[in-house]
């Protein structure tokens, strides 16, 4: 999805990044398929795992970001959930 390994993309933050898969559990290794990933920090990566944050945020961008590409019904069939 967000190709700049060098920032945050919560918070912008530069160092050490982490990937974060946008959306997660049974969705997960579709995702990796689809590129659905961006990359965090680690406190915004910890605050995300930890308390939800951003966590709607970045799986309705994953789903635009697909629907965009495939269209919505394509969407539905590869993840089965609607976050928008």
């Amino acid at each position: 999805m967000i190709d700049d390994k060098y920032r945050c993309h919560i918070c912008g933050r530069t160092g050490v990044l982490q990937k974060h898969h946008c959306l997660h559990g049974s969705r997960r290794k579709a995702a990796d398929r689809h590129d659905l990933t961006v990359w965090l920090c680690l406190h915004c990566h910890q605050e995300l795992h930890d308390h939800g944050v951003c966590d709607l945020q970045l799986e309705q961008e994953a789903q635009r970001y697909f629907e965009e590409k495939y269209g919505h019904e394509q969407y539905m069939k590869e993840f089965g959930k609607n976050y928008l």
